[in-house]
């Protein structure tokens, strides 16, 4: 049975690897960074996580990943496209001015950092498909058709990456609000008509 402290500790290490996942990529984070982080008991960490830094890497992928997702479940709500692409973009100019430009995409962290380890390389994939099908599922919502929600979805993430990449490199958001103004302008025209 888990105690209540035990929980306590085992969640902080989780949300601390997250962070830290963010700001430094997966392979830039140890075991014992983590617990010291989190202030947890470094005698636990086995015991919390038995199968090691694939676990708490792989459950600290959730917890940022629902960080990062707000603006794609705000967007689900959106009265026009635009808007829904302005929520999405505005999502991660937040996270980035939030946290001083040191956090980035949990889901690239993965796929640049764990290439050699299977089970994250597909944690990262079904989490990219994840966010590919909720954007998607926007998109067919203002009349696209599954083809083309499809191709949008993987425009809009695919610049918001790049942008976010910049953006952490120049310190600045320009690069989002870039991509914000193409797509939006793009959605106003109808491109997709």
């Amino acid at each position: 049975m888990t105690t209540e402290p035990d929980r306590n500790a085992r969640e902080r290490m989780v949300h601390s690897a997250a962070r830290m996942m963010r700001e430094r990529g997966v392979t830039g984070v140890g075991m014992r960074q983590i617990a010291a982080d989190a202030q947890g008991p470094r005698g636990s960490l086995q015991r919390y996580f038995p199968g090691g830094k694939t676990q708490v890497m792989s459950e600290a992928l959730e917890v940022a990943v629902a960080d990062f997702s707000a603006g794609t479940r705000a967007a689900a709500d959106a009265a026009d496209l635009p808007s829904a692409i302005a929520l999405v973009v505005d999502s991660w100019r937040k996270v980035l001015l939030d946290n001083g430009f040191r956090a980035g995409c949990p889901i690239a962290a993965f796929v640049v950092d764990v290439s050699e380890s299977e089970p994250l390389r597909e944690r990262a994939h079904d989490r990219f498909a994840q966010w590919q099908r909720a954007v998607a599922s926007i998109f067919r919502r203002f009349g696209y058709d599954r083809a083309r929600a499809r191709d949008e979805a993987t425009l809009l993430i695919s610049a918001i990456e790049g942008a976010a990449l910049i953006a952490r490199a120049g310190q600045t958001i320009e690069p989002l609000d870039a991509v914000e103004r193409v797509l939006v302008d793009r959605a106003r025209r109808g491109v997709a008509d």
